[in-house]
């Protein structure tokens, strides 16, 4: 199950949404140019092609001039498709000769050139029947080779500002072509009191609770939890939930995550409210080949593992990373999905420093970090360019099966927080170590850990919630469904921050307790906040009167809205008449009552947005985007442009039974599309049900909800508009003026 996609209610198949296609066919070959700009408004309808990977050439170069571009373009592309985006002008289309283009914005310009292999392609009828959708093909089952090729494309690169341009192009196509209507981002309410300072929000990662601080004068108010007080540097939550498991390996939810977020570290984190770039976290440096395969992380010098029951302290170095992935994998549980997908864990292994100055000398080591790309040739080069001069703990070289460019984001999840392999393996951990050539040999620990729940290591995992800890806290205390107490970790690596931040902040209290207090009673937590008990309380929507307005002496309660990546939408198959005519398409965006649902369905806790990356993402844009509004005439105008005779058509509107929100969509969607001569029909279906029609494709319209695994636009733009086209060659070139 998915962390977050559970509570969203939505898709549990997104380890199948980045996989491999098969065969198919792909028609049509003029010479034509299509140009998607702030001044063409909506293009042209798109040919059928589809999305995967392949055994493909990706290549990449950087030529002079703005004409070079032109005539680059008329050489290599027999069709063209140019998109104009923020920074980039993308160019888009198969390899050839031919394609005409004129006044290109005065941009650089990426030219994307393809070649399909048409035997290898699946077709929609192939994906159909394979219940593919949601899966190697979008939900709406369209077919577009450019979105294809800037997918995978953009999965290969690893440069930043590159990679920004292809989803802004992926952005504004899936904008134009509309496969699905995005309803917008849903909105989440959080209530606090306004002692509580800095209390950041982060669409993957929940917050660092050393980072959040409160107000010196706070009140004191006894808990009844023992003998604790909430009071200043004491951070009291009143919430839901409880870890589906104490072991990493095997949780796959919110709560779990957050919990390992504030005990553990990973390799990279997302600092704060940081969206489009990873920060070091245990690794201080990080660095990759030339084509992405294989990457090599630096590991921080000095870390220490706690065990508060013991005091014993456990270093930290590569061969603790290498354990730790590898043992995730393992373990079998459905989080590993990632692992599985994006990494060879076999291939992969912890180096020493000497061993990693030694391929570095032979050049071709590439290091992105904050917008900067460099080749570097020694190891002291890459620490410096990120700004590193501390002591360092080994080299994990982490080997992919093709190149993957969100592969940080992937590394950043709680679940891979780093547990020392002398932890878990006591006195069996020389005897592996030796067995595996101490990281070299890595499948020679399967000796040591088994798959599945019955595993000694995941057991003392769970009976010990965790045991040992290197993040800015640890578990002092818990009882099951209850309570959960965090306090500080005397020993964490970054502790110095703590004392910067008092410098800073002289009038705020530095966190230094945590206590969850568990209640699936609404009426419970709102007593606690209400009461100064808790400073922070889960409060559900319809139940927020009863927290507004308050005051306890000279503080008041708050309640912040934000917008989060939670995406509603509504699918349309365009594998079937009329919704393969894109002019139906977005006369059906327009007759969609956008106002109406934001205000009637979701009380105004959702924002618009118009295209498959959340608000705020790397590739996200309001750049020459259409901004779909309720608009009828303009919706019955491009019905008559589109040529079909609405009354023959029956729409029928699925939806899951017992989701009201959807619903209510649906209703609405009924009154406003059935002003366009459409008969349209509601249909409710069971959860399984409704899986089963939309994988095969036997749907006409259903609404559905998204949310992320991973902090990547891959993780939106794959699954909405892949669609399982095989490459036989994929290149790009890079030309600037």
């Amino acid at each position: 199950m998915n962390k977050k996609r559970v509570l969203a209610a939505v898709f549990l198949m997104a380890v199948v949404a980045l996989s491999v296609a098969a065969s198919g066919c792909i028609g049509g070959s003029k010479t034509t140019t299509t140009t998607i700009s702030p001044a063409t408004g909506s293009s042209s309808t798109s040919t059928q092609t589809s999305s995967a990977t392949s055994s493909q050439t990706t290549t990449t170069s950087t030529v002079v001039s703005q004409s070079k571009a032109v005539k680059y373009i008329e050489e290599h592309l027999s069709k063209a498709k140019v998109i104009d985006t923020p920074k980039y002008v993308v160019v888009v289309g198969p390899e050839g000769s031919g394609a005409k283009v004129s006044n290109l914005p005065n941009k650089p310009v990426i030219v994307v050139s393809y070649k399909i292999n048409e035997k290898k392609t699946p077709t929609i009828e192939e994906l159909m029947k394979n219940q593919q959708g949601f899966g190697q093909i979008n939900p709406a089952f369209l077919r577009d080779p450019n979105m294809d090729a800037l997918i995978q494309l953009a999965r290969k690169i690893t440069d930043p500002n590159i990679r920004a341009a292809l989803y802004n192009a992926l952005y504004i196509l899936a904008n134009r072509e509309v496969p699905e209507i995005i309803l917008g981002d849903t909105k989440a309410t959080r209530v606090s009191w306004n002692w509580v300072h800095d209390w950041y929000y982060n669409p993957v990662l929940a917050p660092r609770w050393d980072l959040v601080m409160e107000d010196k004068n706070a009140p004191k108010v006894p808990i009844g939890i023992g003998n604790y007080e909430n009071e200043p540097g004491t951070i009291v939550i009143t919430t839901i939930g409880w870890p589906s498991s104490f072991d990493p390996a095997f949780d796959y939810e919110t709560f779990g995550w957050a919990l390992y977020h504030n005990v553990g570290d990973t390799l990279v984190t997302y600092w704060k409210n940081e969206t489009t770039k990873v920060s070091p976290d245990l690794a201080v440096a990080w660095a990759h080949n030339k084509n992405g395969t294989v990457w090599y992380f630096v590991i921080r010098g000095g870390v220490k593992a706690y065990d508060p029951k013991t005091g014993k302290l456990y270093p930290i170095n590569a061969t603790d990373v290498e354990f730790e992935f590898w043992r995730v994998l393992r373990a079998g549980y459905s989080v590993n999905w990632m692992l599985a997908t994006y990494t060879d864990l076999n291939k992969s292994y912890a180096m020493s420093d000497q061993e990693f100055e030694k391929i570095l000398e032979k050049g071709g080591i590439i290091a992105d970090y904050n917008g900067k790309t460099k080749e570097v040739k020694s190891l002291n080069e890459l620490l410096q360019f990120f700004g590193y001069s501390g002591p360092t703990a080994g080299v994990y070289k982490l080997v992919l099966p093709h190149p993957y460019g969100g592969i940080l984001s992937v590394l950043a999840d709680p679940y891979l927080m780093v547990i020392p392999a002398k932890y878990m393996l006591g006195d069996k951990y020389e005897e592996a170590m030796k067995a595996a050539d101490w990281g070299r040999k890595p499948w020679e620990w399967a000796k040591y850990v088994q798959p599945g729940s019955k595993d000694p290591i995941h057991q003392m995992l769970q009976n010990n919630m965790i045991g040992v800890f290197t993040g800015p806290f640890y578990i002092k205390e818990a009882k099951q469904n209850s309570y959960i107490v965090l306090e500080r970790n005397p020993y964490y690596w970054n502790a110095t921050l703590w004392k910067k931040l008092e410098q800073k902040y002289p009038n705020y209290a530095i966190t230094k307790r945590v206590i969850y207090v568990l209640s699936n009673d609404a009426t419970t937590r709102i007593s606690l906040f209400q009461k100064g008990v808790a400073d922070i309380a889960a409060v559900p929507v319809d139940r927020l009167d009863a927290v507004k307005n308050l005051k306890l002496g000279s503080f008041e309660s708050r309640i912040q809205s934000f917008v989060t990546p939670d995406m509603v939408f509504i699918v349309l198959n365009a594998a079937k008449k009329p919704f393969d005519n894109v002019l139906v398409r977005e006369a059906l965006a327009w007759a969609t009552p956008y106002e109406q649902i934001y205000q009637a369905v979701y009380k105004g806790y959702m924002v618009p947005n118009y295209g498959p990356i959340p608000i705020g993402w790397l590739g996200y844009t309001e750049y020459n985007v259409i901004k779909y509004k309720y608009n009828i005439a303009k919706a019955l105008q491009l019905i008559k442009e589109s040529g079909i005779n609405p009354s023959d058509y029956t729409i029928s509107i699925y939806y899951n039974t017992g989701n009201t929100q959807r619903e209510k969509i649906a209703t609405l969607l009924q009154n406003t599309w059935g002003q366009l001569g459409f008969k349209i029909s509601v249909t409710p279906l069971s959860w399984p049900t409704l899986l089963s029609k939309t994988a095969s494709g036997d749907f006409d319209v259903y609404i559905v909800g998204w949310a992320p695994d991973f902090l990547d636009p891959d993780d939106y733009v794959g699954p909405f508009l892949q669609s399982a086209v095989v490459f036989d060659s994929l290149n790009y070139e890079v030309i600037s003026g």
